[in-house]
């Protein structure tokens, strides 16, 4: 477990910080965890003794981390604004890019020496998508074009956290090659799916990119572009890799995680074969999805130096977000 006791871990009630918790429990570290709600993360943890398991209240991504980064020796900050319906472009960009800088930036006063950032696959190329639908090999060497003058704070939310999720990963950058004492990983999941750790609520958006899946029940193809995926235990564990992984000299550690491409059409036809009962909620057979990214992603840095070399099978990966969507249903579906 190298010499890593501790690790505080941003956004554990999140849907990927929740499975990095888990995992980081199950691994025996001491895990401190950052939550709007002691109790919400309690309640997901209730073995957990509060030895193994601290938590801090942080009421937004933007506040003060000072007295939860006291005493790590890592952080992985996996916590993330959410595009979507009532949330501005300012908020996206304060706490994707801002928040991000600025815990950066307290955990260097913190005497922290181990750093991992969640980034996104997205961080690779620009707002038009132009290259995730192309034929050219992305590479963790690859940079949306955006800067700081050039986002629009107006544009629409997808597009801005985006922009702004590309930003933080590139300060994160320029402050890691300011502080080589700090030992910096960046990892780029495209969209995560799976199991849920994380107690559901009324509001679709508790589903989080599950939520796509829910879509095909319109019955529509969902309008998501995003064809690359990757199971959310699969993006926990690489994060819990990176742990251990020591710096690679002359290279930045920034590993793009990635489980392949996957079409709706396909993921249709899983569902009608392996939960017949489901068929007729389905689009039809006829239906035509829209384009979807489809660009080949260099995986290799992450199979060499993190020993990401095998993932959850896909069809797994969607049956199980199929689980989540039907519990949703069970829960709230007739008051959402």
């Amino acid at each position: 477990m190298s010499s890593i006791k501790t690790v505080l871990v941003t956004g554990g009630t999140g849907f990927l910080g929740a499975h990095l918790i888990s995992q980081l429990l199950e691994k025996g570290y001491t895990v401190r965890a950052t939550a709007r709600s002691t109790s919400k993360l309690r309640a997901i943890f209730p073995k957990a003794t509060a030895e193994q398991l601290q938590i801090v209240e942080v009421p937004t991504l933007t506040s003060d981390h000072s007295a939860a980064l006291k005493g790590v020796d890592a952080l992985i900050h996996s916590a993330s604004p959410i595009f979507g319906e009532g949330v501005s472009g300012q908020e996206l960009y304060s706490g994707a890019y801002e928040g991000t800088v600025a815990l950066v930036k307290q955990a260097f006063a913190a005497g922290v020496k181990k750093i991992i950032v969640s980034g996104t696959f997205v961080n690779l190329f620009d707002a038009d998508f132009q290259a995730a639908f192309g034929t050219r090999l992305l590479t963790e060497k690859d940079f949306g074009s955006i800067t700081p003058e050039t986002i629009d704070l107006n544009n629409d939310g997808m597009r801005v956290y985006q922009e702004a999720k590309t930003l933080a990963d590139k300060a994160v950058w320029e402050l890691a090659h300011k502080n080589p004492n700090v030992d910096f990983t960046v990892l780029l999941p495209p969209a995560i799916f799976g199991p849920s750790l994380s107690p559901l609520t009324s509001s679709p958006s508790s589903l989080g990119t599950n939520g796509f899946v829910k879509m095909l029940f319109a019955p529509e193809y969902p309008p998501i572009p995003i064809g690359h995926m990757i199971d959310v235990r699969d993006a926990a564990r690489a994060h819990v890799l990176a742990l251990s992984t020591p710096p690679v000299p002359g290279r930045d550690k920034r590993f793009i995680i990635s489980n392949g491409t996957f079409l709706w059409k396909d993921v249709a036809a899983l569902i009608r074969s392996k939960k017949p009962e489901l068929a007729g909620r389905l689009p039809k057979e006829t239906s035509v999805p829209g384009p979807q990214t489809s660009a080949p992603m260099d995986t290799t840095f992450a199979k060499e130096v993190l020993g990401m070399k095998d993932y959850i099978p896909q069809e797994e990966t969607f049956l199980a977000t199929v689980d989540v969507v039907l519990e949703w249903e069970k829960k709230f579906g007739d008051k959402a």
